[in-house]
Formats: C-alpha cells, sequence, structure tokens
C-alpha cells in the first residue's frame, strides 16, 4: 500500500512540474546589479519605496527607468530620470500594473505579471514589464 501512495505521490509532482505550475518571473527577482541602483536624485522622491529593490528596465528619451518594490500599500513604482532633480519622478499602483505620461514625452505602461503579447506599432518594449505606449507630439514634429 504504501508503495501505491509512493508512485501516486510522484506521478501528481512530475505531473505539476511539467504543467507548468510555476510563479511568474518577477522584475524584482535576481540579484541586483550595479546598473540597478539609482541615481542620487531619485531618493528623495521615493515616499513608499524601498530603493533597495530597485532593478533597472532601460533608457528612452535619455531617462532611464527603474522599478521599485513598494511598501504597503504600494506594490510598487516606476522611477524615471536623467540623473537632474528637475526630470526626475515616479508613478506608484498599489495593484499589479500602471500606465503613466511623462510631462512634454513618452507614457510607459507597466505590468508585473509580464507581456504576453508584442508590441503595437508605435509601442516599444523596454524589458518584459515596462512598455513605451506612446509618445506627445513635440513643436516642430513631422
Amino acid at each position: 500500500m504504501t508503495k501505491r501512495w509512493t508512485i501516486a505521490v510522484l506521478a501528481v509532482a512530475v505531473g505539476v512540474t511539467i504543467s507548468g505550475c510555476t510563479a511568474s518571473p518577477s522584475p524584482f527577482d535576481g540579484e541586483r546589479k550595479a546598473s540597478d541602483e539609482l541615481p542620487a536624485p531619485t531618493l528623495s522622491i521615493l515616499d513608499g519605496a524601498d530603493p533597495s529593490t530597485s532593478h533597472y528596465q532601460g533608457r528612452v528619451d535619455g531617462l532611464d527607468l527603474y522599478l521599485v518594490r513598494g511598501k504597503p500599500p504600494i506594490g510598487f513604482c516606476l522611477v524615471y530620470t536623467d540623473g537632474t532633480a528637475e526630470r526626475t519622478g515616479d508613478s506608484c499602483s498599489g495593484g499589479d500594473w500602471v500606465e503613466t505620461q511623462l510631462a512634454g514625452g513618452s507614457t510607459f505602461r507597466v505590468q508585473l505579471t509580464g507581456f504576453t503579447d508584442k508590441p503595437a506599432r508605435g509601442e516599444a518594449d523596454l524589458s518584459r514589464w515596462v512598455r513605451q505606449i506612446g509618445s506627445v507630439p513635440q513643436p516642430g514634429d513631422g
């Protein structure tokens, strides 16, 4: 009888493994690198987020973008900076997504579960979790 239970438990374990019942990757997984460290101008704006959890996501329009884990009730923040206080900001969410439009510039969407679709025309993925979805036309643009 014990042998049957052992075989049954092993069969279930193999089935769960094969079926892909695992947690989705998170932007906060893995070891942090030097590039994940937030620049000094961002530290003064992080009210409700933990700078020791930041992970670099990419660069666009002269801005570096980071995801930072929040402190409840904030789930996470998208932090952007060009290294100056004037062009540094954040957008935070208590859920698993946020969308933000930067003054005079791009619009970004963050999806903590990751994007499963391809970017639409005019959009670009900076990482699995951050997508540039638009840009405000600037004076003199086409």
